[in-house]
C-alpha cells in the first residue's frame, strides 16, 4: 500500500505534527502566564487571591519543564485514538468525563465545530466508520484533559488550576484554529473525503 494512503501513517504524520504545534502554543502560555497572573492578582481586592497568584507565579516558572513535558507525553500517547475501532474502544475515549475540561473547552468546540465535523467524517471515511468529533484525540477537550492531568500530576491543586486555566483557553485553546485547519487539508490531500466530498467522488465515478 502506497504510504500516502496508509491511514496509520497518515494519522501518525499529522498527530506528530499537531504535538508540535501545541507544544508551541504552550510556549506562548509561559511567555505570557506571568503578566496574566499579575493581571489576575492586581484586580482582585482578596489578600489571599493575591498571594495565590503570586504564588503560583514562582511555582509555575519552577514547574514549567515539568508541565510542558507531562502534556507532550499525554498528547502524544493519545495517538491510538485515532485509530480505535469504535467509541467504545477505551483508546477512544476518555476514562471519564472531566466537567473542568468540558467548561473549559465549551466556547472552542463550539467555535471550531465546522471544521472539528470535518476532520470526524474525513477520519471516517479512512477508517470505514462514522466517527463523532468528540471521539477526536485532539478535540478541545480532549487537549484540556490533558493540561489538567499534567497538573494534576505535579501536585497543582484544583484552585490553582482554577486560576489558570482561562489563560490556558486563551493562550492554547482559542488559538487552535489553524492547527485544525492544518489537519483538515492534510487529511484531504491524503484522499479522505468529508460527507459532502463523497456524493461527488461517487458521481464522477459513475460518470467514468
Amino acid at each position: 500500500m502506497d504510504w500516502q494512503f496508509d491511514s496509520s501513517k497518515v494519522f501518525a504524520g499529522m498527530h506528530h505534527r499537531v504535538t508540535g504545534e501545541l507544544l508551541h502554543l504552550m510556549d506562548g502560555l509561559f511567555s505570557n502566564i506571568e503578566d496574566g497572573l499579575f493581571e489576575l492578582a492586581f484586580r482582585t481586592d482578596n489578600n489571599d487571591q493575591k498571594r495565590r497568584c503570586f504564588d503560583l507565579m514562582r511555582d509555575m516558572r519552577y514547574q514549567r519543564s515539568r508541565v510542558v513535558q507531562s502534556f507532550a507525553k499525554r498528547t502524544q500517547s493519545a495517538f491510538a485514538g485515532w485509530l480505535a475501532q469504535s467509541a467504545t474502544d477505551p483508546t477512544s475515549v476518555a476514562a471519564a468525563e472531566n466537567p473542568r475540561a468540558m467548561r473549559m473547552a465549551q466556547k472552542c468546540t463550539s467555535h471550531f465545530g465546522g471544521v472539528l465535523q470535518s476532520l470526524a467524517e474525513r477520519s471516517g471515511y479512512a477508517l470505514g466508520r462514522d466517527v463523532d468529533r468528540a471521539e477526536l484525540p485532539i478535540n478541545p477537550y480532549r487537549i484540556a484533559c490533558h493540561f489538567i492531568e499534567s497538573m494534576r500530576a505535579l501536585s497543582f491543586d484544583d484552585r490553582s488550576i482554577e486560576i489558570v486555566e482561562d489563560l490556558f483557553e486563551r493562550f492554547v485553546l482559542e488559538r487552535l484554529g489553524s492547527v485544525y485547519g492544518e489537519c483538515n487539508q492534510h487529511l484531504e490531500q491524503a484522499g479522505y473525503l468529508s460527507a459532502a466530498e463523497q456524493p461527488r467522488e461517487r458521481d464522477l465515478q459513475l460518470a467514468i
